[in-house]
């Protein structure tokens, strides 16, 4: 059989209207033998993308031809069909020379089943989802600290429908960003108890121990046994599963530590090698008609979001609380704090909550719930903070590391042409390196900037030099003094579309 003859018998058997240019390009390169990413690149689309409605394609081939059909069988299967077709052909002959043409017509011989529509959210498998938002999230709010603008700006994009909000799309992905410790998943969790209702399912992941896509989400239905069988093994049957269910109801899905299950040491948010399932999720929650909506906490920048400019996508880099949110949250922990104590703590940790709830558990143990006295012994990086920032900066790129090191030799604060200076041309980082590893820094959440330059929080500076055995002299309070009466100026985070983004980082903005 031909190539035209396939064509024709498809013709046939699938609604024309709902067989599209990309469905014929993949038909006809895969009858050429080409594989997924070179029909990709010749199409000008995304590979999974490719596979995704090529396997549509051959599921709608399968149910219409009553046969299974794949990339791989396809000329055996047509081959097949043409047989068949001839041996009915003969077989009309000889029944038309048996009865009277009258008697013919009203036969209907037709080898082919009935033309099936091919429509990519049809499924057979249902999702009883068992989360309940009202018994998962109780309302705890008088614990929660600040976020005021943070809250409204969530509320405002998970509210927000075609129906509700002329000419505004709803939003499908929210990618809230920031360092470990700043407050993404409390932040979350306080939102989703103010808009569980405007939701018919929320959907919580932690991505925490890194599992594999498959287990993050056969894990969401029921496991009972019999819905369990139904949970397709391939995981373009599973995503397509997901996006039916994310059409036909209006979920909130919560991706909580994202960043475990990106390649670590590697710039640019790559995905780790058994975890791309993950980023082909995303890719569809983007580009897909539905109406639900997924919410990542990240501490790094997953790749390909950054570089989506539409309305239906959003990034939010999360700051730590202000001096005075800082008091209160020191307040709440009952330890004794002036004013003046809780600006000298905002501006050694940037308003980091993990942080400063482990200084003020620390200021109870040995300081008698006295602030003031446990800022004399000039310790601020210690357990759980050292750990907490261990964590962040073992994931470095070798590139990153360079920069770091150098921005902390510095005095002050570290300018590009230092940066370059020291890096670039004593052959430390490349000219290409240079400016994609500062955006991923800028990404991770650790660099912020003042007019003068690039520089790092106290804490995280001083953890550093500890780490590389640097000599470091004790704090003092005139050093904080010093930092509390010259908060650097904050910058709204944008693209590294040239040398100016530098003036453009915010300070470190942490889980």
């Amino acid at each position: 059989m031909t190539f035209e003859d396939a064509l024709a018998l498809i013709d046939t058997t699938l609604d024309p209207t709902h067989f599209k240019n990309l469905h014929q390009d993949i038909f006809r390169l895969s009858w050429q033998g080409k594989s997924y990413q070179e029909i990709a690149e010749t199409c000008g689309y995304d590979t999974d993308y490719v596979r995704h409605v090529g396997y549509q394609l051959w599921q709608k081939l399968s149910q219409a031809l009553e046969q299974k059909v794949t990339k791989r069988n396809l000329h055996v299967v047509f081959r097949r069909l043409e047989q068949q077709s001839q041996i009915s052909g003969n077989e009309a002959e000889e029944m038309a020379s048996l009865f009277p043409i009258s008697q013919q017509a009203k036969s209907n011989i037709n080898v082919y089943p009935t033309k099936v529509e091919l429509i990519s959210d049809q499924t057979n498998c249902l999702l009883p989802w068992s989360d309940t938002p009202r018994h998962l999230y109780p309302n705890h709010g008088q614990l929660f600290v600040g976020r005021q603008q943070e809250q409204k700006n969530l509320i405002q994009w998970l509210t927000h429908t075609e129906q509700s909000i002329e000419r505004t799309h709803p939003t499908q992905l929210i990618n809230l960003l920031g360092m470990a410790g700043i407050g993404k998943t409390s932040l979350v969790q306080q939102v989703i108890r103010q808009v569980q209702d405007r939701f018919q399912r929320v959907i919580w992941r932690s991505l925490r121990n890194a599992p594999t896509f498959t287990e993050t989400f056969a894990n969401v239905i029921n496991t009972d046994e019999q819905e369990t069988s139904k949970w397709p093994t391939h995981i373009d049957a599973q995503i397509e599963l997901l996006m039916h269910y994310f059409r036909q109801h209006r979920c909130l899905l919560v991706l909580d530590n994202f960043e475990t299950i990106l390649q670590p040491r590697q710039m640019g948010g790559c995905y780790r090698p058994k975890h791309q399932a993950y980023g082909q999720l995303l890719r569809y929650m983007m580009d897909s008609p539905h109406q639900s909506c997924v919410l990542l906490t990240s501490r790094e920048q997953p790749i390909g979001i950054n570089l989506r400019n539409q309305p239906t996508v959003q990034t939010f880099y999360l700051q730590g609380l202000s001096s005075s949110e800082t008091h209160t949250l020191l307040n709440q922990q009952e330890v004794e704090a002036t004013q003046t104590d809780a600006e000298t703590l905002h501006a050694y940790y940037g308003g980091n909550p993990y942080a400063l709830k482990v200084a003020a558990t620390n200021v109870t143990s040995l300081f008698h719930r006295q602030v003031s006295e446990w800022i004399d012994q000039g310790n601020f990086v210690f357990g759980p903070i050292q750990q907490l920032l261990n964590q962040q900066l073992q994931r470095l790129a070798p590139p990153e590391q360079q920069i770091i090191q150098c921005i902390v030799a510095e005095t002050g604060n570290a300018t590009l042409d230092q940066l370059h200076e020291a890096l670039v041309l004593n052959n430390l980082v490349s000219t290409a390196d240079l400016l994609p590893a500062l955006q991923s820094l800028q990404n991770r959440s650790l660099l912020y900037n003042q007019e003068e330059g690039l520089r790092l929080l106290p804490y995280l500076r001083e953890y550093y030099l500890r780490c590389h055995h640097h000599p470091l002299s004790r704090v003092k309070q005139s050093t904080l003094a010093e930092l509390t009466s010259s908060q650097p100026k904050m910058y709204p985070m944008q693209s590294c579309a040239s040398l100016n983004f530098l003036s453009s980082a915010t300070p470190a903005q942490y889980h």
